[in-house]
């Protein structure tokens, strides 16, 4: 699948990049995610120098956790891990926000639920989204099948992308996306695409 940005209105997308999930010492360890920041800084100060709508989604429940659903029992989210207040639900200290973003809360993988996705891009005008973060079993995935059914194009942006620490072999979740639901690219090739 791909797309011609040329004829399309893109927002940055950046999904997961909270403490919880991007921390080294934090509960899932993860010790890749540094790298992946890395890029996603590069990215969205390019996306932000183009006046680019740059929006943040973050998966938290509240601090009752009555909205938690399945996962109401997961050690982690009885210990407050996931709660929106909770100290690891702040942006990693080493992503770089740009001064104008957005920023939105969702209790399920999917950054579409509850609609205030849908309504902002409607405000902003936007059919197109630039996908990254993280995990892209679960909530890059989920995502990018919304946006497909909802007839947004969406491009995975791949080095900004990254794997939660339990996840392995991500070209065949790249390749599974790039097949039928999402465009899947490098962030050179999209930002050289959207000077066209």
């Amino acid at each position: 699948m791909e797309f011609d940005l040329s004829k399309r209105k893109a927002a940055l997308l950046i999904i997961d990049l909270q403490e919880l999930f991007t921390s080294a010492t934090g509960p899932f360890k993860n010790e890749l995610a540094a790298q992946t920041i890395d890029e996603v800084n590069k990215f969205s100060q390019a996306c932000a120098n183009r006046a680019m709508p740059v929006i943040f989604s973050r998966y938290s429940f509240r601090d009752d956790l009555t909205d938690a659903g399945l996962l109401s029992d997961n050690p982690l989210v009885r210990d407050g891990f996931f709660s929106e207040n909770s100290k690891w639900m702040k942006l990693d200290q080493n992503l770089q926000v740009p001064p104008a973003n957005i920023q939105l809360q969702r209790n399920r993988p999917g950054a579409f639920w509850n609609g205030r996705l849908d309504s902002c891009l409607q405000d902003l005008d936007v059919d197109t989204l630039l996908l990254c973060g993280l995990s892209v079993n679960n909530a890059i995935s989920t995502t990018a099948r919304e946006a497909f059914a909802r007839d947004i194009a969406c491009v995975v942006i791949k080095e900004c992308t990254g794997a939660a620490p339990f996840e392995s072999d991500l070209d065949a979740y790249f390749e599974t996306l790039h097949t039928w639901t999402a465009e899947v690219a490098s962030a050179a090739d999209i930002l050289h695409r959207l000077k066209q």
